[in-house]
């Protein structure tokens, strides 16, 4: 008898290579940088399913295709670094992950100093640890650059806009972490709700991104990749996470019992 883990795996794996095929038929690209959840059995255990959606992933020099998710696999596997070249990101999404942690974990209520002591003892083994719960998506799938150009970046959003849906409908976030992806790109393409968090200078926003009838909590913060002026970016993340929970007291906790199931085609 097969066990559930094993369940999980399975209809997962069916899934993407379904959803794998169809975006090879729409775009019909060379090079296809495929992506979606990085241990899917982690992923479904995980009380707040954290995704991350970001531009475009980088295109080897060979143009060879790959998986993003069995890349970072690899890492983990062999213990070398996930994200190797690019240490900002790395080191960023250390922090907003622990952060997310901290908000699910403990009080909404830490000072300052308090989140700044728990984000800076967080360690690489830990940091690898909450991302193999993590989907890790990007707008573009195929071709990637080092430099993004918008343009280009809301042609493949909307092109590819059933797939990125899918992704997500199916996922089930509780969250989803969104890298500089939605002025110019998404935000006329997709319906959103209520407007969650404004942040100071809009450095950080909050919105609700409307799939059908369900609503996903949606951070729109900068990439990770940027390094000017983002030392503390992550407590600019923990005050909006702040933020909605006092203005909507029980938020964070009904979209974790929301999103308890996930992996379910409808």
């Amino acid at each position: 008898m097969k066990t559930e883990i094993e369940s999980v795996l399975k209809r997962y794996e069916q899934w993407n290579n379904d959803l794998y095929k169809r975006y090879i038929k729409k775009f019909n690209k060379k090079t296809t940088i495929w992506d979606g959840v990085i241990f899917p059995d982690e992923y479904a255990n995980s009380a707040l399913k954290v995704m991350v959606l970001n531009r475009e992933a980088y295109g080897d020099p060979q143009w060879v295709p790959y998986n993003v998710c069995k890349a970072i696999q690899t890492c983990i596997k062999d213990n070398t670094w996930v994200f190797p070249g690019q240490n900002t990101l790395r080191t960023h999404l250390k922090q907003y992950l622990a952060v997310m942690n901290l908000a699910h974990k403990s009080s909404m209520e830490m000072s300052d100093d308090e989140v700044r002591e728990c984000v800076q003892s967080t360690d690489y083994n830990d940091f690898i640890e909450s991302l193999k719960g993590v989907a890790y998506c990007n707008v573009k799938k195929s071709d990637g650059k080092p430099k993004s150009i918008k343009s280009d970046l809301f042609n493949y959003a909307k092109n590819g806009l059933d797939i990125l849906k899918e992704q997500i409908r199916y996922f089930n976030p509780s969250i989803i972490l969104a890298g500089n992806v939605c002025e110019g790109v998404l935000e006329d393409l997709v319906e959103w709700g209520d407007d969650l968090y404004i942040g100071p200078d809009r450095r950080i926003c909050i919105w609700q991104l409307r799939i059908d009838d369900d609503c996903f909590p949606f951070v729109d913060m900068y990439h990770p990749s940027l390094a000017q002026g983002m030392s503390e970016y992550y407590l600019e993340l923990f005050h909006a996470l702040q933020a909605v929970e006092k203005e909507r007291p029980g938020f964070w906790n009904e979209r974790i019992d929301n999103t308890k199931n996930c992996f379910i085609t409808r």
